[in-house]
């Protein structure tokens, strides 16, 4: 069975997992309203309520949640990647855009 996670808003880079995911799991990517998006296959574990890459992003992308600038990207990230502190400054802390 496929692990769940949030899509807060269309255009997002990221989705929120709502359980913890394995390397290798397949996760069901839902609107807030329960709509089935997509699934894409999670290359790292991702601790509960931590974002996974919908897309491939470059490292300096811009990254999306919310519908709004959360961060830009420090290295390459790929689909399915953990994205936390490791690969995304946050704007709170200096980028400005």
């Amino acid at each position: 069975m496929a692990k769940r996670a949030l899509l807060m808003a269309e255009a997002d880079d990221v989705a929120t997992v709502i359980e913890a995911v394995c390397a290798g799991d397949t996760v069901a990517v839902e609107t807030k309203q329960g709509k089935a998006v997509e699934e894409l296959v999670s290359a790292h574990d991702i601790p509960r309520f931590h974002k996974i890459a919908l897309r491939n992003m470059a490292a300096h992308d811009i990254v999306h949640k919310y519908g709004q600038v959360i961060g830009e990207a420090t290295a390459p990230i790929k689909r399915g990647d953990y994205v936390h502190i490791h690969n995304i400054e946050s704007i709170k802390t200096g980028v400005e855009r």
